[in-house]
């Protein structure tokens, strides 16, 4: 009896085991902490963190850690910096290095996914090369072929009953029965893309594979002479097989408009939010999102500036009113924002020789004080007070997230760029006055 009372007071010893992540960084100094994620459909969830101490890092999962994807960010941004891995009950180590990646010592999940993804991409490389080649061997081609179907069937055995059997399902190439041009390859590969992908897949969703999937759809099979039309068709394919997955579908949706945006794309990006982002945009839960589309649509590249106004001592002015000259550069500041007070002292005195060049500065402030006083050095700007900061409504109708921003506006006062930064600035009007 005392033996058969012990045993069950192991037990839930066993029931609660936890499970080691482990690493090592290098080079060791470049590396200070990393953050543990699990990611799920619509976002990630903070699960723990430890610091990085002489390229070694080392943290307990707890032990109601569930399977899944999940991911490790080791610097900033956390977009940029980070490396996904898939946790199934079992220790996992591993080493990383910026330039070579993330290499598994052990984990059978994750060991077994690397070993398939490998495998298949020196096969689709060799394919790719194949169709490089001035004089292919057509046999080449077939053993090609065969080796895909290989890989992908033992893989797909050997990985039954864990959670890389998803992932490795999903990434099935399109795979033909024989030879088949370039062109004809490509093709058949576009159409047939998703047909391997199961985007109710609990695992698949709530890991990045979907949407790695869409984003790759969609830049990849792009007509280089109509790339915005390519762009319209491979969203709207997009969203037809996430008919059913709204939550991930607004996921996909906003990640590419904001890459659109970035690219300063207004026509794909407008199509993207008029055609389907608006419909599932909450008013009051997305409505600083809905502000940053609309602010966009003010302000992309060849429409007309959103008119302001502000008050001088003969009455109030507008954007609008102004005239006499070829550019006007709506630039927004802060008097607190030490780039500011680095940048703006080289664009006077680089307008200083364009006279048909007209500044509108507004200050974001919170209080005037010190931007009264800067104001000073700059007597040739148009300088409105921003009150309110991020919260003033010239800023918000332009969606500046930061300062300084450029707006150059033509005559007209149309916007023709949206510079980064002084530097690309005094570029793009160089080029102008060539």
């Amino acid at each position: 009896m005392k033996k058969l009372i012990f045993i069950c007071c192991l037990l839930p010893l066993f029931a609660v085991a936890q499970h080691q992540l482990s690493g090592s960084f290098s080079p060791a100094e470049d590396f200070k902490a990393a953050i543990l994620y699990k990611i799920e459909i619509t976002n990630s969830v903070y699960i723990n963190h430890a610091n990085i101490e002489n390229g070694v890092f080392e943290l307990t999962l707890p032990p109601d850690a569930k399977s899944g994807m999940y991911r490790i960010v080791y610097a900033l941004p956390q977009n940029e910096y980070n490396f996904d891995f898939i946790y199934n009950n079992e220790d996992i180590q591993f080493t990383f290095n910026q330039d070579e990646g993330v290499k598994f010592l052990n984990s059978d999940e994750n060991l077994l996914l690397t070993q398939y993804r490998g495998e298949m991409q020196k096969t689709k490389t060799a394919i790719n090369s194949f169709y490089s080649n001035a004089n292919p061997n057509p046999s080449d081609y077939l053993n090609y072929i065969t080796a895909l179907k290989t890989t992908q069937n033992q893989f797909e055995s050997k990985s039954k009953g864990t959670l890389a059997h998803h992932f490795i399902v999903s990434e099935k190439p399109y795979t033909p029965n024989n030879y088949e041009d370039a062109a004809t390859y490509f093709n058949n590969y576009k159409t047939h893309y998703f047909d391997a992908i199961d985007f109710s897949d609990p695992v698949l969703k709530n890991s990045n594979a979907l949407l790695d999937a869409a984003l790759n759809y969609v830049f990849i099979f792009v007509d280089k002479d109509q790339p915005n039309a390519s762009y319209k068709n491979n969203i709207d394919r997009v969203v037809e097989q996430l008919q059913n997955e709204t939550a991930l579908q607004k996921t996909i949706l906003e990640i590419l408009w904001s890459q659109f945006k970035d690219q300063q794309n207004n026509v794909v990006a407008n199509y993207i939010s008029s055609t389907y982002l608006l419909q599932l945009l909450d008013p009051e839960t997305d409505k600083d999102f809905l502000d940053e589309i609309q602010a966009f649509k003010n302000t992309a590249i060849g429409v007309t500036a959103p008119n302001f106004s502000w008050p001088t001592p003969e009455g109030t002015k507008s954007l609008d009113q102004l005239s006499g000259n070829t550019f006007y550069i709506v630039t927004f500041w802060s008097s607190t924002c030490s780039h500011c007070l680095e940048e703006l002292p080289v664009l006077k005195q680089y307008l200083s020789h364009k006279p048909k060049t007209k500044v509108i500065a507004i200050g974001l402030e919170d209080e005037p004080t010190h931007w009264q006083q800067t104001i000073k050095n700059y007597p040739d700007f148009t300088h409105i007070y921003g009150e309110g900061h991020w919260d003033n409504p010239i800023s918000t109708m332009y969606g500046v997230t930061g300062t300084p921003s450029f707006f150059v506006l033509d005559a007209s006062k149309k916007i023709v760029a949206k510079p980064d930064d002084v530097e690309e600035l005094m570029s793009f009007l160089d080029l102008q006055h060539q």
